[in-house]
């Protein structure tokens, strides 16, 4: 699921924006001002930014300029400024495109869709760990361990396909909750345990010497495979 961040200090826009984009499936976070933008940037994994330019305290400006210290995430801003030096400026600073107000949904639902579909196609189509021990397919919820292939249920997938793609990173129940399922879920957090056991008995993996998913007590969990080349 595509993660899309909306910074949007007019709550109607933010609200219409948040609306047609959740309607088409994605995953949508929502900001009023830009430090509450940055925020949730920060503690969660954003596909997209979608962003205005004046908003109260701190600019979309000096947002951008923020996240462009650390993150080649795609930002789109969504501006009533018009003029070609205030479009240069917000491209030169690290914008990806930039549309002016009023604008079309349908327009900005498109870039979305053309961005995410380019993206995609320069992803591989199959994760490998462990020289081959481990391969996960990205079209499909099919895996395989050595060469037998494991279906997974989708939410197991999702799970695993989250940690996989964040090697070495802990995240809790209640993140893997958010990132796989959305705000929006009704799955609780300790069923995260139960998909957590499911795929390492169908990945073979042992829970006291793990390959993959390995337990951080009092913390959460974290994938440990090394991905081939």
């Amino acid at each position: 699921m595509n993660n899309i961040l909306i910074v949007e200090d007019n709550q109607k826009i933010n609200n219409l924006i948040s609306l047609y984009c959740g309607q088409e499936g994605y995953s949508v976070y929502s900001a009023l001002s830009a430090e509450e933008g940055l925020e949730i940037f920060n503690n969660y994994d954003i596909d997209i930014v979608i962003s205005d330019l004046m908003l109260p305290g701190l600019s979309g400006e000096e947002m951008i300029k923020r996240i462009r210290v650390n993150s080649d995430v795609h930002i789109i801003i969504l501006t009533a400024k018009t003029n070609i030096d205030d479009k240069l400026y917000g491209l030169k600073i690290g914008a990806d495109d930039y549309i002016v107000k009023p604008f079309s949904c349908d327009e900005l639902l498109l870039k979305i869709k053309n961005f995410l579909k380019k993206r995609n196609k320069n992803v591989k189509n199959i994760l490998s760990f462990n020289r081959g021990k481990l391969l996960i397919s990205l079209k499909n919820n099919i895996i395989k361990v050595g060469d037998t292939d494991m279906e997974l249920t989708s939410n197991e997938y999702r799970v695993l396909l989250h940690l996989a793609s964040n090697p070495f990173q802990i995240f809790t129940r209640d993140q893997l909750l958010e990132y796989c399922f959305g705000n929006g879920s009704d799955v609780f957090d300790r069923v995260i345990d139960v998909y957590i056991k499911n795929i390492r008995k169908k990945i073979k993996d042992d829970i006291k010497n793990p390959s993959f998913i390995k337990t951080i007590y009092g913390l959460g969990y974290k994938f440990i495979g090394n991905l081939d080349e």
